[in-house]
């Protein structure tokens, strides 16, 4: 598969989401049984964990990665919740087969490997974060499986709403194109770019690309994937219950 056609027919099936600037290369792990640069060597990960970040609520007070809220079991409650000048956001990121990082400069750095790790930030409402996201593999020629879910607290529920959710799920649930579009196709057809209508922070801006895979093998599995996107958290406080009807526009 050629990176050039494949960027470009991606970029289409995003649209009006532009292709971006690979986000860099990972760098060789050290292997004595293999040459540097061959397939399976291991390649050199991030450990999990964040800095420069504003974590927030008990979840987090054993430092980083921070304890995940059970999405099943009712575990929605933040102790304490967020004050009257923030709101409160969750962030899952996994790299499966790798590792995965999201950056932002106003939000923080957070670092994840297979497993996922969570983080649990309070947000100023009225402000914009460009954030980059980034899923690498852990071994040459292995690929990855991206993973991230971005949650908005909703202290009168208490409710968690679904604002963004990255997944790229081909062979073997690795990332290639035909993962890739069609996690564009549903990301294209979401109302101001979040998943769940209530809550009040919009995705914009989303930019993507992949420094390639490995040809017609494995059907193109890529390497990596780079996604960038705007966070705008709005002032407006959340009221209704996720995917009420009251938020879909008429």
């Amino acid at each position: 598969m050629h990176l050039r056609t494949s960027t470009r027919n991606l970029a289409r099936a995003l649209l009006p989401v532009a292709c971006l600037a690979c986000a860099g290369q990972s760098a060789s792990g050290n292997s004595a049984a293999t040459p540097a640069g061959a397939a399976g060597t291991p390649v050199q990960l991030e450990p999990a964990g964040a800095r420069d970040a504003n974590l927030a609520g008990a979840r987090c007070k054993q430092g980083a990665p921070c304890k995940c809220r059970d999405r099943l079991g009712g575990d929605a409650a933040e102790s304490p919740p967020p004050d009257d000048q923030h709101k409160r956001f969750e962030i899952r990121l996994a790299g499966s087969g790798g590792g995965a990082t999201l950056d932002s400069p106003t939000l923080g750095h957070f670092a994840a490997q297979g497993d996922e790790a969570c983080f649990y930030i309070d947000v100023l409402p009225g402000t914009t974060s460009d954030v980059t996201f980034t899923a690498r593999e852990g071994r040459r020629d292995g690929g990855v499986a991206p993973v991230l879910d971005i949650a908005e607290y909703g202290p009168k529920g208490p409710w968690w709403y679904d604002i963004f959710s990255v997944r790229c799920a081909g062979p073997d649930g690795k990332c290639n194109r035909d993962a890739a579009d069609a996690w564009s196709a549903e990301a294209k057809g979401r109302k101001r770019g979040r998943v769940d209508p209530c809550g009040s922070a919009v995705i914009s801006r989303m930019a993507w690309d992949t420094s390639g895979g490995m040809g017609n093998r494995d059907l193109g599995i890529f390497r990596d994937l780079t996604l960038k996107f705007t966070l705008d958290v709005k002032r407006f406080a959340t009221q209704h219950r996720p995917h009420a009807k009251e938020c879909v526009p008429k």
